[in-house]
């Protein structure tokens, strides 16, 4: 199962494709978390607009998210509720999901998956829709929903 690299006998474990895919993915988000939580992506230059809102000029659902995890890297975490609470309340999901599967990716186990039933996701969906909508009415109680 393991195979030899050099003579020394050092050995990487022979994962399938996918697995080292994953890991890598895993190590190059290190430096771009590093980067966001030293770099403000309000300020002009580094980070793209977001395609949508160029296009359109209404924003979605994600608009705010990279403005609102650099906030939350510095600590600030009512400020990145204003920017995306949708995303900052599905983080800590997004994250279980993540290790999970980077255990499963590292040493074959993963973290216990919870059942959602298919009327949660639905209901999810619901509520993604209706955020990507009420944040681009310009009355004022939906207003404070925009980034």
């Amino acid at each position: 199962m393991l195979e030899t690299i050099n003579n020394r006998g050092w050995t990487l474990p022979q994962l399938p494709l996918w697995r080292w895919r994953f890991l890598m993915l895993g190590l190059a988000m290190l430096p771009c978390l590093a980067l966001l939580y030293a770099r403000n992506p309000e300020e002009e230059g580094l980070y793209p607009v977001c395609p949508f809102y160029f296009l359109t000029g209404l924003h979605c659902p994600g608009c705010g998210t990279l403005r609102g995890l650099h906030q939350l890297l510095n600590g600030n975490v009512i400020a990145a509720l204003g920017y995306n609470p949708f995303a900052v309340l599905a983080l800590p999901f997004i994250g279980y999901a993540f290790l999970s599967t980077l255990l499963l990716t590292a040493w074959g186990k993963r973290l216990p998956a919870p059942f959602i039933h298919p009327a949660l996701i639905w209901a999810l969906l619901a509520a993604v829709l209706a955020f990507w909508t009420l944040r681009n009415l310009p009355v004022f109680p939906f207003t404070v929903l925009a980034p």
